[in-house]
């Protein structure tokens, strides 16, 4: 986890230098964010479809959302206008327009990730045997 960690770090601070040459750091924001909640979303489909938590590498989903997301701005810089056909990259042009921007886009990630967790920490409940519990091996010292 700490190597994908480090790679998203690295990978998402030069990618917010090249949107801040062009004085356009919300837009990083913006797909950042979208990707985050596309990554939650995937990663409960996941759990819930397969019943086991995944995909093995989160962060490097994320990343690869956030690259897939944003992939219409590096054709913009290639010379070629943007388009409303470019929504098939994450929304990438009505994801601008959703009423709160970015406040909204970071609360609905924020949201995403919580219900993850949830899902996550449920799942784990059940895979718990009893016995394996905190509470159970208090009882078991205890006699």
């Amino acid at each position: 986890m700490t190597i994908q960690l480090v790679i998203l770090v690295v990978a998402e601070v030069l990618l917010f230098r090249t949107y801040s040459v062009h004085d356009a750091r919300f837009h990083w924001a913006t797909h950042f964010l979208v990707a985050v909640l596309a990554a939650a979303v995937a990663m409960i489909a996941f759990l819930v479809i397969r019943r086991a938590p995944g995909p093995r590498f989160p962060l490097l989903l994320v990343l690869g959302l956030h690259l897939y997301a944003m992939a219409p701005d590096l054709v913009f810089r290639a010379g070629t206008p943007h388009a409303p056909w470019m929504d098939v990259f994450l929304g990438h042009i009505s994801v601008h327009y959703i009423p709160g921007g970015d406040t909204t886009w970071l609360i609905a990630a924020l949201v995403a990730i919580g219900a993850y967790v949830i899902a996550l920490t449920r799942w784990l409940r059940v895979r718990t045997p009893r016995e394996q519990t905190p509470d159970a091996e208090k009882r078991l010292r205890r006699g």
